[in-house]
C-alpha cells in the first residue's frame, strides 16, 4: 500500500510537470505567436507614410510593434492618443529580410502608422 501511494503520487506529479510544461509558452513560442499573426504591407512610391490613409491598431499577439521589410529602410512609428494629436519615436535601421522592433512595451489597441525616411516602394509584413 505504501508503494501504491507512493506510485500514485509519483505519477500524478509526473502528470502535472509535464502538462506545467506544455501549458507555460517560451519566448520563442511568444514570438513565434506574434510573427505568425504578421500582416502583409505595401507602401507604394511617393508615399513616406503606411498606411497612407487611416490607422493600424496593436493588439494583444505582440508587446512591441515589429517590421520585416523586403527592402532595407529606416522606419519609425507614430501613435495617435485617442486625446489626440501625435507622437513619434526614432527612426530604426530595418535590414531586408529580418524582423526590426520599431516600438517597445505598446499597449493592446494603440493606434499607429508607420513613417518610412524615403517615399521609395517597400513591401514586408509587420506586427504589433
Amino acid at each position: 500500500m505504501k508503494l501504491r501511494k507512493h506510485l500514485t503520487v509519483g505519477l500524478l506529479s509526473a502528470a502535472f510537470i509535464g502538462s506545467t510544461l506544455i501549458v507555460a509558452p517560451t519566448a520563442q513560442a511568444a514570438a513565434t505567436s506574434c510573427y505568425g499573426s504578421a500582416k502583409s504591407y505595401t507602401k507604394p512610391t511617393g508615399a513616406r507614410w503606411y498606411p497612407t490613409t487611416g490607422r493600424l491598431t496593436t493588439t494583444s499577439n505582440c508587446a512591441d510593434i515589429n517590421i520585416k521589410t523586403n527592402q532595407s529602410a529606416y522606419v519609425q512609428v507614430c501613435f495617435y492618443p485617442t486625446s489626440g494629436g501625435s507622437t513619434c519615436g526614432a527612426y530604426k535601421n530595418a535590414p531586408a529580410g529580418q524582423w526590426t522592433v520599431i516600438a517597445t512595451g505598446v499597449k493592446d489597441g494603440t493606434r499607429f502608422q508607420f513613417l518610412f525616411a524615403s517615399d521609395a516602394y517597400n513591401s514586408g509584413v509587420w506586427a504589433g
